[in-house]
């Protein structure tokens, strides 16, 4: 599993994280006292973050800038704190640059509808990506969004996001999100908890979200987040949608947490809900898993469905947003 994972912190851009993944996949004791057996894919996600906490807390400030002895030993030093950070604390990333893909995707629904979005966010985490359309976005054939934005998005674009469709009227009447442990970033300790997530390095990915942050703080109004399971929770909330709005339930990332059983019951409300003529949309990013070798290129599908129509795929994304194929 760890070093599947530094495999992954390689390829997705983190060379502090890749070297030490790889040292611990040889030498796993430091790790025992902390994970125990536990062999979750997202371990080394967790078990990183609480280190990275321990970092911005001024707990362990050299556990990520000294190599392996300074990270070893503050795993040797902080067992009791890392192991509840870990046991407790599921993995929370925001990464607004994803918005870049779901921009072009609601204009494809709302242009579609002509009816006002009801948003609906599985794994919000503290719901930046619900309040995309208060940031700036510059495509090659045009803009959207906020142009005095605080955060701007240059997308790279290997297809283009046409000018036509960056210019459909959007009106966003709800936000609301469901999330096992959503963050409030009102508090001292939301922000910290965002950043630990992040990977030491990614100062472009810290400056967006404290952008974002200040974004999301400024805002007249805030999204609604719902603490709980969503695979529980969204039936109820699609059972009580309008008629005279398009409600729109979208993930970027959270489903890949999923048990295969329990995103087979996610689907299958969605299926349930629309069922009864009201409007329904479904957004939504999954990794590509037919790759040949760990060197090829890692890209996810952006789904977009809009009942009664099949589900089609609209673009290719990076995984943190880095570039977008728009194919419509």
């Amino acid at each position: 599993m760890l070093r599947r994972q530094a495999e992954h912190f390689a390829l997705l851009g983190s060379p502090v994280y890749a070297r030490l993944a790889a040292q611990l996949a040889e030498d796993t004791t430091p790790a025992r006292r902390i994970v125990g057996d536990d062999v979750s894919w997202d371990l080394g996600l967790r078990l990183f973050g609480a280190v990275h906490h321990h970092v911005l807390l001024g707990i362990a400030p050299n556990a990520l800038s000294g190599g392996w002895d300074d990270f070893s030993a503050a795993l040797a030093a902080h067992p009791v704190s890392l192991r509840r950070f870990v046991e407790e604390q599921g993995v929370q990333t925001n990464e607004t640059q994803r918005c870049v893909a779901l921009v072009p995707a609601f204009l494809t629904i709302a242009r579609a509808t002509g009816l006002p979005l009801d948003l609906i966010e599985l794994g919000p985490s503290a719901g930046l990506n619900l309040v995309f359309d208060r940031y700036g976005y510059r495509y090659a054939e045009g803009a959207f969004g906020d142009r005095s934005a605080r955060l701007t998005f240059d997308a790279i674009e290997r297809g283009r996001v046409p000018a036509g469709l960056l210019r459909a009227p959007l009106e966003i009447r709800g936000r609301r999100g469901i999330d096992l442990a959503p963050i409030d970033v009102v508090t001292a300790e939301g922000p910290v908890l965002l950043h630990s997530f992040l990977w030491p390095g990614s100062t472009e990915r810290a400056a967006r979200l404290d952008a974002a942050i200040a974004t999301f703080l400024e805002a007249p109004s805030r999204p609604e987040l719902l603490q709980g399971d969503y695979v529980d929770l969204l039936p109820g909330l699609l059972a009580q949608r309008s008629t005279d709005a398009l409600t729109v339930v979208f993930q970027t990332a959270s489903t890949g947490y999923l048990e295969q059983e329990r995103y087979n019951l996610l689907r299958a409300s969605l299926e349930v809900a629309a069922s009864d003529g009201r409007p329904l949309a479904w957004v939504s990013s999954r990794r590509r898993e037919e790759r040949e070798s760990m060197d090829e290129e890692s890209f996810w599908e952006l789904e977009l469905r809009l009942w009664p129509a099949p589900a089609r795929l609209v673009a290719l994304v990076d995984f943190h947003g880095n570039w977008i194929d728009w194919v419509g």
